[in-house]
C-alpha cells in the first residue's frame, strides 16, 4: 500500500461511515414518512373528521361574529379571521347571494351581493346569525396539513438522530484509540520507557502510535548503548589502574635502589636498575598511549570510507608487516589468495589496525612457532585469519586487552568485524570485511 493510501485511510473510513449513516437515515426517514402519511390520511382525511372540523370552525366563526357584532358586509373582518386561522376557505351567502369568499381577489369583489351561490354551497353550508340577519356559512379547510408539517419535522428529527448515532458509534473506536494513545504518551512522559505503545489497525492513528513506539525503542537503545559505554569505561579504568600499578611499583622500586646504592653499588647493578626502570616507563607510556587512542576513537567523527581493491591494498599492508616479522626472525606461512573484490575502508585506520596486530604479534607471539595467515572469501565477505602461538613467558597477557579493543572499534567504524579467541597458548585473530561494488 502506498504512502498516499495510508494518509487517506482515516478520511476514507470517515467518508464511508457518513455514506452508511446517510443511507440508514434516509431509509428511516422514508419509513417514518410512509407510516405517518398512512396514519394521517387514514384518519384526518376521512369524511367524519372533515365534517367534525368544519362544524368546529363554523362554531368558532359564529362566536367571532357574535363577539364583534359583525354584519354580512364586514368583509375585512372576515378576511382577517380567515387569514389568522390559516388553511381555511370561508364562503358567506345570504338569500342564496354571495356575500364573501376568502379566495376572491380585490378585482372579484364586484360579485359580492350579485353572484348566486352554487348548489354545493347551499347543501354544505351552515346557518350563522349576523347583526343584519341570518346567513349561510360554508368553511372548507386543509385540516390535515398542519399535521403533515408536524410529522415532517418529527421524521427529519428521527432521521437526523439516527445519522448522529451511527456516526458517533462509528468514530467511537477511533476516539477511544486516540484517548489510549494520549494516556500512553503520558505514561512515557512519566519515565516508564519500558511501556509498549498499543498499535491497532493500519490507519493514521496506528502509524502515529507506531512512530512513537519506534522512537521509544530507539531512545531505549540509545540509553542502553550509553549505559554499556559507561560500564565499559568504568571497567577499563579499573583494569588500567590495576595494570599500571604493577609497572609503576617496579619503576619506583628500581629508582629507589639506584638512589640508595648510587655510591656503593657496582656500575653493572646501576645499569641494570636504570634499564629496568626505562622498560617499565616505556610500558607505562604504551598503556597511556593506548588508553588515549581508545577514548579518542570514541570522540572522533564517523570514519570517511572509500572503496578499494582487496588485492592491492591488503597485499601492500601484509607485505610490510611480514617484512618486519622476518626481520625479527619470525616464520610466516600464507595460504589462500587475495580476491579481485572491493571493500569499504578508511586507509588511515586500516593501517592502524595492521600496526596494532603487528605490535601484538611482536610482543606476544612465540618466534619458535610459525605464524599462519589465511585468506578466505566468498560473494559476500573477505576474511583474514591470523593464527599464532603465545610465548610461554607472556602466556598471561594484559588483562584489559586495550589493543584489541582499539582494533575492534576501528573495524566497527569501517563497518567491518573483528574477533579474537584464545585456547591454551593458541591465539586466533579474525578480520572480516563485506564486499561491495565499485
Amino acid at each position: 500500500m502506498t504512502h498516499r493510501n495510508y494518509k487517506s485511510m482515516l478520511t476514507g473510513k470517515l467518508l464511508l461511515l457518513i455514506a452508511v449513516a446517510l443511507l440508514a437515515s434516509g431509509i428511516v426517514f422514508a419509513a417514518l414518512q410512509k407510516i405517518t402519511n398512512d396514519l394521517i390520511e387514514g384518519y384526518l382525511n376521512s369524511d367524519e373528521y372533515y365534517e367534525k372540523e368544519s362544524t368546529r370552525y363554523t362554531q368558532k366563526f359564529s362566536d367571532y361574529v357574535s363577539a364583534n357584532h359583525l354584519s354580512t358586509s364586514d368583509r375585512q373582518a372576515f378576511e382577517q379571521w380567515a387569514r389568522e386561522e390559516n388553511h381555511i376557505l370561508l364562503t358567506i351567502s345570504k338569500d342564496q347571494i354571495l356575500q364573501f369568499n376568502s379566495t376572491y381577489s380585490r378585482s372579484d369583489e364586484s360579485a359580492y351581493g350579485k353572484e348566486k351561490v352554487s348548489q354545493y354551497h347551499q347543501t354544505h353550508s351552515r346557518p350563522v346569525q349576523f347583526s343584519d340577519g341570518q346567513a349561510q356559512v360554508r368553511i372548507d379547510g386543509f385540516y390535515s396539513s398542519r399535521y403533515f408539517a408536524l410529522a415532517f419535522t418529527l421524521e427529519l428529527f428521527g432521521a437526523t438522530l439516527i445519522f448522529l448515532i451511527i456516526v458517533l458509534l462509528g468514530i467511537r473506536g477511533s476516539l477511544n484509540y486516540l484517548k489510549t494513545i494520549h494516556q500512553e504518551i503520558h505514561i512515557l512522559e512519566g519515565g516508564e520507557l519500558d511501556y509498549e505503545m498499543t498499535i491497532k489497525g493500519n490507519d493514521e492513528l496506528a502509524r502515529i502510535a507506531q512512530s512513537i513506539e519506534g522512537l521509544r525503542k530507539a531512545f531505549l537503545d540509545k540509553l542502553k548503548a550509553i549505559e554499556e559505554l559507561q560500564k565499559e569505561s568504568r571497567s577499563l579504568v579499573t583494569e588500567i589502574s590495576h595494570d599500571m600499578r604493577t609497572p609503576l611499583t617496579s619503576l619506583i622500586m628500581y629508582l629507589e635502589f639506584a638512589k640508595k646504592e648510587r655510591s656503593e653499588a657496582r656500575t653493572d647493578d646501576k645499569v641494570g636498575y636504570v634499564d629496568n626502570a626505562y622498560h617499565k616507563a616505556l610500558q607505562l607510556k604504551r598503556m597511556s598511549d593506548n588508553l588515549f587512542a581508545y577514548f579518542l576513537l570514541d570522540k572522533e567523527t564517523e570514519a570517511e570510507l572509500e572503496s578499494v581493491t582487496v588485492k592491492e591494498v591488503i597485499y601492500d599492508l601484509i607485505s610490510d608487516q611480514i617484512a618486519v616479522l622476518h626481520q625479527e626472525n619470525f616464520r610466516v606461512h600464507i595460504s589462500g589468495e587475495l580476491p579481485e573484490t572491493y571493500i569499504y575502508v578508511n586507509m588511515e585506520e586500516l593501517g592502524r589496525v595492521f600496526d596494532n596486530l603487528m605490535s601484538n604479534l611482536l610482543k606476544y607471539a612465540d618466534p619458535a612457532e610459525e605464524i599462519n595467515i589465511v585468506f578466505t572469501s566468498n560473494q559476500e565477505t573477505f576474511e583474514i585469519r591470523i593464527h599464532n602461538t603465545i610465548k610461554k613467558a607472556d602466556a598471561k597477557t594484559e588483562s584489559n586487552r586495550l589493543g584489541e579493543r582499539i582494533i575492534g572499534r576501528m573495524m566497527n567504524r569501517m563497518q567491518a568485524q573483528f574477533k579474537s579467541t584464545q585456547e591454551n597458548n593458541e591465539y586466533l585473530t579474525l578480520l572480516r570485511f563485506w564486499n561491495t561494488k565499485i
